[in-house]
């Protein structure tokens, strides 16, 4: 086949295809050109490439189908309705999804947490292995505290909310080994217990109660929801149950990535928590009443609004193809 006469043939339409794929709105008859170009062009894309295939035609010819498609497929824009059901429907659903692998994430990061400060701080000989005595008192009287105010509120808080989204991130990223997010959940409980341990022995309890629990709680949430999606991401390619290993990678990747966004959200609030209510001026008291009932908020989406949510019907991890297609099966 000659490459060049067979472009030539058909560029007329494949440039009609990509202009119809860049317009905001499509009549009738202009949706029903583009669904006809589409195919006629993945014929096209399918005899170069099985036929004489050129690098540069078969890229640039993919990249308008793509186009095309993504515009067949999303034939209206999004609405106000869609993103307010997004917030309030399928991120809950999502996050509920997660719930009893987020509740065992949290209570054994917890009781590391627990564990690993009260060893540290019953043995002083083992915490001055991790932290020099002079570096203890050093902490305890000043950088502990000034950590929080050092920077000026709104720069601290993206630098915070950029530091945790990543740790969430590498928690998601490598859910799939089931290893890696385990090792980064380990070792940030650890840290949490050496910290309490060395605030404890200086005699700087309430420093650290009062500094760490306004935006700590929902911050540590977010992160041990990481974990635990990721975890549960490695746990659905091992263990598929009635869906093949595909299918269940995909619905639970389509769940994960829903509840990155929440996570984005979730640790968004915090920063701002951690950048301008942990160092304010604020009674303390007052200070943690505000990082606990918005960390309780956080899991009340999952476990209220979730529940309601999923009753309804809405599954994060189906395509609105694939959960129209549903249908009951008997067993």
């Amino acid at each position: 086949m000659d490459v060049d006469v067979f472009a030539t043939a058909h560029a007329a339409e494949w440039a009609r295809l990509d202009q119809l794929a860049a317009k905001r709105r499509l009549t009738g008859a202009e949706a029903d050109q583009l669904v006809q170009l589409y195919r006629r062009g993945a014929t096209h894309l399918s005899v170069l490439r099985a036929s004489a295939p050129d690098p540069a035609l078969v890229a640039n010819l993919s990249v308008t189908l793509v186009k095309a498609r993504a515009r067949i497929a999303s034939p209206h824009d999004v609405t106000w309705r869609q993103a307010v059901r997004f917030l309030t429907h399928v991120i809950p659903a999502a996050l509920y999804r997660v719930r009893w692998w987020s509740v065992v994430v949290t209570a054994v990061c917890l009781l590391i947490a627990v564990v690993g400060g009260y060893w540290t701080s019953t043995h002083p000989d083992v915490l001055a292995t991790f932290v020099s005595p002079a570096d203890q008192k050093r902490i305890a009287e000043e950088a502990f505290a000034s950590y929080y105010s050092e920077y000026p509120n709104a720069s601290f808080a993206a630098q915070v909310w950029t530091n945790n989204a990543f740790i969430a991130a590498l928690c998601i990223a490598t859910g799939i080994t089931g290893i890696y997010p385990a090792q980064i959940l380990f070792e940030n409980s650890l840290y949490v217990g050496l910290m309490g341990a060395l605030m404890h022995n200086q005699g700087a309890d309430w420093i650290f109660w009062s500094l760490i629990l306004p935006h700590g709680l929902l911050e540590l949430s977010c992160v041990f929801v990481a974990g635990a999606a990721g975890m549960r991401l490695c746990w659905s390619w091992l263990v598929p149950g009635d869906r093949t290993r595909a299918q269940s990678l995909a619905e639970e990747g389509r769940t994960t990535i829903v509840v990155v966004i929440a996570l984005v959200i979730g640790l968004g609030v915090s920063g701002l928590l951690e950048g301008f209510i942990t160092p304010s001026e604020l009674n303390p008291w007052v200070k943690i009443a505000i990082g606990a009932v918005v960390a309780a908020a956080f899991w009340v989406v999952m476990f209220v609004q979730g529940r309601r949510a999923v009753e309804e019907g809405t599954d994060p991890g189906l395509t609105e193809e694939e959960a129209a297609s549903m249908v009951a099966v008997a067993g």
